[in-house]
């Protein structure tokens, strides 16, 4: 008997020892994020592991250590709040171990029989949605919201300034893929620190291109980099021309290396990929012309079908640093969404815009949804003022994430553009890194082409970073410049040469570039025949090179592929044969969709660029 006893005993010991050392469901550090359906932090929230329950701070967030988490089931709760739970936690964090919980608020009935929803300790002056009746859905699941549905926080009138109109501020665009020599050296050389203290380096790049089976582009279409197991390691979806973006090795500590056997998949399509230097990886779908001139209701659209809609939002930043511009950048917005109608021929352009600052001002982020009504996206856009901040860094990845969670894109839109305008970088802790990080695959993910416009006061540890976010949802970089002499002193960015215009000019070009597709009729659109070939940038600079340099790039035959956004698709080296009294040269052309190129050559010392319509 007194053997049984010590043996049970032995097991109790074992069983409480098994029960103390279980295994967390991850590996390394958690953090969990708690927010309301408009973005709102909500500090003080429970979060609740097994038995074990935590409280956010001020920023609602929570950093736990693996031998915190002891189950896989998490509950958050907040006063005002429904509570969230998820279940099997090891498949929802990601890969910075980000977990995003978002509360729904509880209705509250009125005495008048009205509803409108409460928000438990949601900061003081984060945006405030009430709904006029009781079914007001969660932000992401609606797809319109009238003027009188969102009630923003009092904001003082802005300092009438007659003097403060549009087209006055100056920028230069810095196209990384239209240098992208020139870029790896830059991310390899000057900023190679920027690169590993954001962990974040764009440079193993596959290029897709997806067309129907008569060569027209196929928009928003969802493609996938594999690896051999099949896991997902990068997604984008097509732009306007058809092509999308893939990356390896974008993000985390792993910023050198070489990648084989590596797969693109494209629906049930599959082929071995190849890298940029490799040449382009074509797609052909067996449809018909996506009717990429057509409207269709949801309803109505069919598998390649791309709406009219060209969806547009301008996140900025208005900490207390910006107001040396924002007045200006308020004109040059409302101009912008006046003018992009006329710029797209005619298109149906839907605009809104998130405005920002950092935790612990008055609010995070406030936000005005995608609309078809311009008054509505200029008249919040001229509420915002400038104010707070304090320190340096601001809560950019907390704004990306409320621009592309609720401001309702059309995920069948034909061009989807996230202007982000700001001064200063995000802060770089890991916790915030890694949610930046989030934010980046999301937004490739859904076909949102993040375009950073950067004001006075970035460094160039921020510029390494934009013009990698850039890069990372295949966008594009602009940088304000002095010679508008307003604002601060402004960066110069790193390139060989900038090409400065008004900044409003730049952005309308901008939203044309990134929505103009060829229709289906075989002829050429107005946009298309007047394209102008001036902006597109030289694979590099003549005033570079040195005489010895310039001698042996006229020695060669080099010719450079440019696409519409002026993103270099195709590098030729080849020989040229006599025709004649000229020279002409066989481009063996990947798939490409039908559309404007141009064709670049250096020769005599100069550039010379010809304008081509294929077919």
């Amino acid at each position: 008997m007194k053997q049984f006893v010590s043996l049970f005993a032995a097991l109790l010991c074992f069983c409480s020892v098994n029960a103390c050392m279980k295994k967390s469901p991850v590996t390394s550090e958690l953090t969990i994020i708690v927010m309301d359906t408009t973005q709102a932090l909500l500090p003080e929230a429970k979060v609740k592991i097994g038995q074990e329950v935590f409280l956010t701070s001020f920023d609602g967030r929570v950093v736990l250590q693996p031998e915190q988490i002891k189950s896989n089931t998490v509950v958050a709760s907040c006063k005002g709040y429904k509570n969230a739970k998820i279940k099997h936690l090891e498949q929802r964090v990601n890969a910075g171990n980000v977990l995003i919980l978002s509360l729904i608020p509880e209705a509250v009935k009125e005495k008048d029989g009205s509803h409108h929803y409460a928000h438990g300790s949601a900061r003081s002056g984060a945006v405030m949605m009430y709904a006029k009746s009781g079914e007001m859905a969660a932000v992401a699941e609606m797809t319109e919201m009238a003027v009188g549905d969102v009630m923003h926080p009092a904001l003082p009138p802005m300092v009438s300034n007659e003097a403060v109109t549009a087209g006055k501020l100056t920028a230069g665009e810095v196209n990384d893929f239209a240098k992208w020599n020139f870029w790896l050296n830059v991310l390899d050389g000057s900023h190679k620190q920027f690169a590993e203290q954001w962990k974040i380096a764009p440079r193993h790049r596959y290029t897709v291109q997806v067309t129907d089976k008569h060569g027209y582009a196929i928009a928003s279409r969802a493609v996938s980099l594999l690896d051999n197991a099949g896991n997902t390691i990068f997604q984008a979806v097509t732009d306007n021309t058809g092509k999308a973006e893939l990356w390896y090795q974008l993000l985390g500590n792993h910023l050198c290396g070489k990648h084989t056997d590596f797969y693109i998949r494209v629906y049930d399509q599959k082929q071995v990929a190849k890298d940029w230097y490799e040449g382009i990886n074509a797609f052909v779908l067996d449809e018909e012309c996506p009717n990429s001139q057509s409207s269709f209701s949801p309803s109505e659209r069919g598998t390649g079908d791309v709406s009219n809609d060209v969806d547009v939002v301008f996140v900025f930043d208005a900490t207390g640093s910006m107001g040396d511009e924002l007045r200006y950048l308020q004109e040059e917005m409302k101009d912008v969404i006046t003018r992009a109608k006329e710029a797209t021929g005619g298109l149906n352009i839907r605009t809104g815009a998130v405005v920002y600052r950092d935790h612990g001002d008055e609010y995070l982020t406030r936000i005005s949804r995608l609309t078809e009504d311009i008054r509505t996206t200029q008249t919040f856009i001229d509420k915002q003022e400038a104010n707070g901040g304090g320190d340096y860094p601001e809560a950019m990845p907390e704004a990306l994430m409320a621009a592309l969670n609720s401001a309702g894109w059309d995920p069948e839109a034909r061009a989807r553009i996230a202007f982000l305008i700001l001064d200063a970088p995000c802060h770089n802790d890991s916790a915030t890194i890694a949610l930046l990080h989030d934010q980046l695959l999301n937004a490739a993910s859904m076909g949102v082409r993040i375009v950073p416009v950067v004001c006075s006061g970035l460094g160039e540890s921020g510029e390494l970073l934009v013009r990698a976010m850039a890069l990372a949802t295949n966008g594009t970089s602009f940088f304000l410049t002095d010679d508008s002499g307003i604002g601060h002193t402004h960066l110069k960015p790193t390139t060989d040469s900038l090409k400065v215009e008004h900044l409003n000019d730049m952005l309308v070009r901008t939203i044309a570039e990134f929505s103009i597709m060829h229709d289906c009729t075989g002829h050429w659109s107005q946009e298309e025949e007047n394209w102008e070939t001036d902006f597109v940038p030289n694979p590099f600079e003549i005033k570079d090179l040195t005489e010895e340099e310039r001698r042996l790039k006229d020695s060669r035959t080099t010719l450079y592929l440019v696409d519409v956004t002026g993103k270099l698709i195709y590098v030729y080296n080849g020989r040229l044969e006599d025709a004649g009294e000229s020279q002409i040269a066989h481009l063996p052309l990947p798939m490409l969709s039908t559309g404007v190129y141009i064709v670049k050559a250096f020769y005599d010392g100069e550039w010379h660029a010809k304008k081509i319509f294929l077919h």
